[in-house]
């Protein structure tokens, strides 16, 4: 874990705020929100978009950066202020669970000593939810990473599965379809904020997110929208000269405008001095 600068974010929130989000989130273990909308942040884009940096940036919580480690279901990032430093991880089964189902995902309980063992948490969460090499490549249950600490911000963000565009010999069409139900179903709440986040490295017009985000906020008033990789572009290139006028929110106009994030190089998993 990383140190982390929350000042700014604690002063967005009163007393009677962060009592309100415990409540919120205590209501979402229980499984309320699949009858009444609660409030979120999610962050969702294409397969290997730079969505794991945009979540470390708002959060401070460094997670493993491999391009081979996708995010194969919803993994929600639970931050909260208390006296001592602890991290959990835990599974929230998906409705359409069965109930032996659901108490053996409920049992899976981890007490998380570094980030640097998530990455074989994932593999054991991936293995309790079923999904195998010969079986689902995804799933809709939720993995809970709770993180305390004195210097931790009240904050709930929903990293989602990265869509892809067309099925692949790894991939399956049932597949692609699954995660685009995934991050439509968790869009079209009214009080979820949607953090649409588009690579530098690829073509905007071809990445899904943003049309699925017009689709589910037609206003734009739930939409943020961030390009990331902004150093893969070449200089005095057609692309660089496009994602320019998009980020002056001139190309695509959204009501928020876009923002610019420059992502750790996934290589070297830090800084250079030389950035």
């Amino acid at each position: 874990m990383v140190a982390f600068d929350s000042d700014a974010l604690s002063r967005l929130c009163s007393q009677d705020q962060l009592v309100l989000l415990d409540s919120i989130d205590r209501l979402r273990l229980q499984g309320i929100n699949n009858y009444i909308s609660l409030p979120q942040i999610i962050v969702c884009g294409d397969q290997s978009s730079g969505k794991s940096s945009v979540l470390e940036a708002i959060s401070g919580v460094s997670f493993p950066i491999k391009s081979n480690l996708c995010t194969r279901f919803p993994t929600e990032l639970v931050l909260r202020r208390t006296p001592h430093i602890n991290a959990a991880v835990s599974i929230v089964p998906h409705e359409s669970r069965t109930e032996s189902e659901r108490k053996a995902l409920l049992a899976f309980h981890e007490e998380l000593d570094s980030f640097d063992n998530l990455p074989q948490l994932i593999e054991r969460a991936k293995a309790e939810m079923g999904i195998t090499a010969h079986s689902r490549a995804f799933a809709k249950d939720m993995l809970r990473v709770e993180v305390t600490g004195p210097d931790r911000p009240h904050l709930t963000i929903v990293d989602l599965p990265g869509l892809i565009h067309s099925e692949t010999k790894n991939q399956t069409i049932s597949g692609v379809e699954l995660i685009q139900d995934v991050v439509q179903s968790y869009m079209k709440e009214p009080r979820c904020i949607i953090l649409a986040v588009v690579s530098a490295k690829n073509d905007f017009a071809n990445q899904v997110v943003l049309k699925l985000a017009r689709k589910a906020d037609p206003s734009g008033t739930r939409t943020l929208d961030v390009i990331t990789k902004p150093d893969t572009l070449v200089p005095g290139g057609e692309s660089k000269a496009l994602y320019i006028s998009l980020a002056r929110n001139q190309e695509v106009e959204f009501r928020h405008g876009w923002h610019v994030l420059r992502n750790v190089d996934s290589e070297k998993g830090s800084w250079d001095l030389s950035d």
